[in-house]
């Protein structure tokens, strides 16, 4: 069964619980996933964060039964493109559709707000293959979206490098929206 997906409710924003379990969920799916890019101990995400981008009507949450199984930001880049970021499935729940159902959401949801391109960002270390990100660059290619360009971190993020525990690259990838 694929869980619904919705835009997080406002009133979730108040909802310091709630906030803390997304939070959680995403740093502990980026744990496995960017396992060694980072510093130890350094989250990828806080509740006030997750408060921020639910205000902001950014923030889809899929569920399932009641319980929270993933989330997507969404945002709109400019006109005709939005992206999508810190794409999150909590780690018990991987590799059951949660993931997929979250990216055909996001992009529903850009369709709906005029988008003709979706992007997305991933940071990608360069001294040495993460399987991880390998093997998610595998499912967005087999999802449609291709590398547009690959730069430096310090160019587009200059506040993650001393967070970061070894050189990547600003990888952005594309996909148009029929």
């Amino acid at each position: 069964m694929q869980p619904s997906v919705h835009i997080a409710r406002p009133e979730r924003t108040d909802d310091g619980a709630f906030c803390a379990r997304i939070a959680q969920m995403v740093n502990a799916a980026y744990a496995v996933g960017e396992a060694g890019m980072w510093r130890p101990d350094t989250p990828r995400t806080t509740p006030d964060d997750i408060a921020e981008l639910i205000a902001a009507g950014e923030l889809l949450v899929a569920h399932r039964r009641g319980d929270a199984l993933g989330c997507v930001r969404v945002q709109p880049l400019d006109d005709a493109t939005w992206g999508f970021g810190m794409l999150a499935v909590a780690p018990d729940n991987q590799g059951g559709g949660t993931g997929g159902a979250l990216v055909d959401a996001a992009e529903e949801h850009a369709r709906e707000g005029g988008a003709a391109t979706m992007q997305l960002e991933i940071l990608t270390p360069t001294d040495a293959v993460n399987p991880n990100k390998a093997r998610l660059q595998r499912w967005y290619a087999a999802r449609g979206y291709a590398l547009d360009r690959s730069d430096a971190v310090e160019d587009h993020l200059p506040e993650l490098v001393p967070l970061l525990a070894g050189p990547c690259t600003y990888d952005v990838w594309r996909r148009r929206l029929a």
